[in-house]
């Protein structure tokens, strides 16, 4: 956020204002009701070509199946195995539950009705 502020990153910061101007002007010209129904009609448009275009890949390209974690090398400081199973699990269980309610809120759980 820093960044974009202080325009550390000119191109972010560019794009950041003219977002939240465009915004602006939207919602002095329209209800906020209105705004926010287009704009997720622009994020919906924006995912359903990759959630299609990923589709496709996954189709045509069939990769073998990672390679489990190694094993952490005698003598190195970290979290414990327990502790790193209990750290991805909770990583995951939080990841899995922003990654449903996004996708309830933008997509429809079938791609032929997204289309």
């Amino acid at each position: 956020v820093w960044e974009l502020l202080y325009w550390r990153a000119p191109g972010r910061s560019a794009l950041a204002l003219v977002g939240a101007l465009g915004t602006l002007g939207c919602l002095a010209r329209f209800s906020a009701i209105t705004v926010g129904a287009y704009g997720a009609l622009a994020v919906l448009g924006i995912t359903l070509p990759l959630r299609l275009h990923r589709a496709a890949l996954r189709a045509l390209h069939r990769h073998p199946p990672e390679h489990p974690c190694r094993v952490q090398p005698e003598g190195t400081v970290g979290l414990s195995p327990e502790e790193q199973q209990r750290w991805a699990r909770r990583l995951a269980q939080h990841v899995t539950a922003a990654t449903r309610t996004l996708t309830r809120l933008f997509l429809v759980h079938s791609l032929p009705e997204s289309l």
